[in-house]
């Protein structure tokens, strides 16, 4: 059954993710800074910004700063990001609609079954409490009193509210991408039939993988801001990059399993018929009989090859290409708050 048009999750289904994302990010800010104000906290960030306001330091209220700035930019992204895997999987069903040969309703009916359940959701966001809660160990200085609201300075409240939330969000995505992914590889065993020759009907699963794989980077590209200008997250830097490379290459590959086992079959059932054609006209061209045409055996031959050559991923030389662009994302977003920090230390200086 469909969603009514009229209820809240229809509505916030169809609403722009990165509207919503940077409206969220907006109004913490503007909550994060006049919240500075009312501590009073611009002097204090004044006269540190004389050392280097974007210089890496071990700890202090710019570093502080610098890293609930981070938080906020993260919880944006990450409600952006949770919306735009739903809605995309949705968009996927209604661009294969010609090759799932369904009606408007049943095709309605599939968009409407990609969904996250409360189960899902919440083993999820345990294990991003739990990252969460344990993650301020392994950065040092890591304070005495972690966890007592009477030891944060203002900065630090930011952090130890947004970043269970942030964390918590982090555990949704990847556990959206992975259960949306998984839906878009059952839809391919609905798939009327696999052309081996003609691949493009199947583009909306490589589409689904790519923009996967570009919500995941586009948070990691946020998130190791605080990895690359900040001090004490070496380990934490180093994990990150693990995952970049297994959640982003996962969240291309996970939609195209479905479809890569049905052109595995499409192959093999293929192969097989053109074989025994092979073996009828070996079998004439023997006897002599009057039906062996020249040139059949060599026709077949090659379209032997041709249906062998086809690969079992739908990925085209521009899809690696894409993804592989992809890739450096958050080195180019890296190397640029690299400059910055340069810059902005050079003009203060």
């Amino acid at each position: 059954m469909s969603d009514n048009p009229s209820s809240p999750r229809s509505r916030l289904l169809r609403m722009s993710p990165w509207k919503l994302g940077l409206t969220i990010s907006g109004m913490l800010l503007v909550a994060f800074l006049a919240w500075e104000t009312i501590f009073d906290r611009w002097p204090e960030l004044g006269r540190r910004a004389a050392d280097g306001a974007l210089s890496r330091q071990p700890e202090g209220v710019l570093r502080d700063f610098r890293i609930a700035i981070v938080h906020v930019l993260m919880t944006g992204y990450l409600l952006a990001a949770l919306l735009a895997v739903v809605q995309g999987g949705r968009r996927t069903v209604g661009e294969l609609q010609d090759a799932l040969a369904c009606t408007d309703e049943e095709c309605a009916a599939l968009a409407d079954s990609v969904r996250l359940t409360a189960r899902g959701l919440l083993g999820a966001g345990v294990v991003g409490l739990l990252f969460a809660l344990a993650l301020p160990y392994f950065v040092p200085p890591v304070p005495e009193d972690l966890w007592n609201p009477r030891s944060w300075s203002p900065e630090v409240v930011w952090h130890r509210v947004l970043g269970p939330i942030t964390a918590i969000m982090v555990g949704w995505l990847f556990y959206a991408v992975v259960s949306v992914s998984r839906r878009m590889s059952r839809l391919a065993a609905g798939l009327s039939t696999v052309d081996l020759l003609e691949l493009r009907p199947l583009r909306p699963f490589t589409r689904q993988g790519l923009t996967n794989a570009l919500i995941v980077l586009g948070f990691v590209s946020i998130a190791g801001l605080m990895v690359v200008t900040e001090v004490g997250f070496g380990s934490p830097g180093l994990l990150l990059g693990v995952a970049v490379v297994l959640v982003s290459g996962s969240a291309l590959v996970l939609p195209l399993g479905g479809i890569r086992a049905r052109i595995r079959q499409a192959k093999s059932e293929e192969l097989a018929w053109v074989d025994a054609r092979i073996l009828e006209r070996r079998v004439t061209l023997k006897t002599g009989e009057a039906d062996a045409r020249p040139g059949t055996l060599a026709d077949l031959t090659a379209y032997r090859r041709l249906v062998g050559d086809v690969s079992e991923w739908p990925l085209s030389t521009s899809s690696r290409v894409r993804f592989a662009l992809y890739l450096l994302i958050p080195l180019l977003s890296w190397a640029a708050a690299a400059l910055v920090e340069r810059f902005v230390n050079a003009l203060i200086s």
